[in-house]
């Protein structure tokens, strides 16, 4: 891979959106010749189906490299790879962070590996993506590599791709060379197999209880209410689980940033919420409920949601994919969609976790879903009933136009 140094800088955002959108949605295919493979090194061209936000699904054939090294005496494995440039589609200039992530399977075990780094390109110009590595554990010289799929992000736009192998997943065969690995820049992900011991450190800024880690990123939902108004939430979420004891269902924990404001009038009664995605491989759902008061235009705060999954293993992949908010006695909520998105990988602690909603009340998360607690206080009448339907009323009356009109109104992409 040749080194991301271009030091052009974007100097129209509007057309650089436009720009990337037109890259992402372009079919992709390599440029140039490859370089002849080393010995140690595992060549192959997988041919991938990627679907990149709300844009159409396309096609791309990803040269993928591949090569390994375990040190003398050692079970642990440090995994490379490279992949071939994207095309350069895009009309205007590029200049911004990009983050990939490739899933194998190497001998049968599950490896993730990541990279991050800086892409900058001249219009209609191609692109290196940066280089990938990861850990697993294994004594084989020898590992089966089938590709199970490709992620990558651009946070500035909150684009996310979702590529799917469709021809010639089946990589070949692996060899473990005997050295020391690579440097790392950033530190690889760990992917540990079913018989090693996991190992992990507890977030120095939000830790999970008994050296559990909580799986932490980024989603922009497309939202539609009820009465058919548009919305974007660009949602932060946290999510946490734990293992009471080996065997058990992992019982989890999601924290979300605050919902946009895009009431017209003053908003009293209870909200329900609901997560949906998928841990370590397992589809999960995690639902709350709390009493809601806000403010005309004022965001409003998500309670702590709660779920399970009964899935194995102490480190698992979080994945989100679409969110929902109700209020059921007006009969106005919304369905929020997104391509699904990693937050991240999830070490799994071993004592329950607190569920906090925004008013200030927790409770334990027992895993099953339900109210998150807390009551904030109210701002409305005594009957919240009248102010919900008043709320419904004025966004009926509004529409669409009304919605657009607010800050944090959905983008038209």
């Amino acid at each position: 891979m040749t080194s991301l140094s271009l030091r052009s800088r974007l100097r129209h955002p509007v057309a650089a959106v436009l720009g990337v959108a037109g890259v992402l949605a372009a079919s992709v295919a390599v440029t140039g010749s490859p370089a002849a493979a080393a010995a140690d090194e595992l060549v192959s061209t997988t041919t991938f189906s990627c679907q990149i936000s709300t844009f159409p699904a396309y096609s791309w054939d990803g040269e993928i490299t591949l090569s390994a090294v375990r040190p003398a005496d050692s079970t642990t494995v440090t995994v490379t790879a490279s992949l071939s440039q994207m095309a350069g589609k895009s009309p205007a200039r590029i200049n911004d962070d990009f983050t990939n992530e490739l899933r194998l399977t190497l001998g049968g075990a599950p490896v993730t590996l990541t990279g991050s780094g800086h892409v900058e390109a001249a219009p209609n110009a191609p692109f290196d993506m940066p280089d990938l590595t990861g850990t697993f554990t294994s004594s084989a010289d020898d590992l089966a590599a089938v590709v199970t799929g490709y992620y990558f992000s651009i946070p500035r736009y909150a684009m996310n791709g979702v590529c799917t192998p469709t021809a010639n997943a089946d990589l070949g065969s692996l060899t473990v060379v005997e050295g020391a690995p690579p440097t790392a820049s950033p530190t690889p992900t760990t992917t540990t197999s079913a018989t090693a011991t996991p190992s992990a450190s507890p977030s120095a800024t939000e830790p999970a209880p008994s050296g559990g880690t909580p799986a932490k990123g980024k989603a922009t939902f497309a939202c539609t209410l009820t009465i058919g108004s548009e919305f974007d939430y660009e949602a932060t979420i946290s999510v946490a689980g734990y293992r009471a004891e080996e065997g058990d269902d992992v019982s989890l924990v999601a924290t979300m940033s605050d919902l946009p404001g895009i009431a017209p009038v003053p908003i009293d009664g209870s909200m329900d919420y609901t997560l949906e995605g998928d841990v370590g491989g397992e589809d999960a759902t995690l639902t709350s409920t709390d009493d809601v008061s806000a403010a005309p235009m004022e965001e409003v705060a998500v309670a702590d949601l709660a779920g399970s999954v009964a899935a194995d293993g102490d480190e698992m992949e979080v994945a989100v994919s679409s969110f929902a908010f109700d209020f059921p006695s007006a009969g106005i909520g919304a369905e929020c969609t997104s391509p699904r998105t990693v937050l991240g990988t999830m070490v799994v602690g071993s004592e329950p976790i607190a569920v906090e909603s925004p008013g200030g009340g927790d409770d334990s998360g027992g895993g099953t879903g339900g109210s998150a607690g807390g009551e904030l206080p109210k701002t409305g009448g005594a009957d919240s009933l009248p102010v919900v339907g008043l709320w419904a009323l004025a966004l009926t009356l509004l529409g669409a136009a009304g919605l657009l009109c607010v800050p944090r109104a959905r983008r038209t992409h």
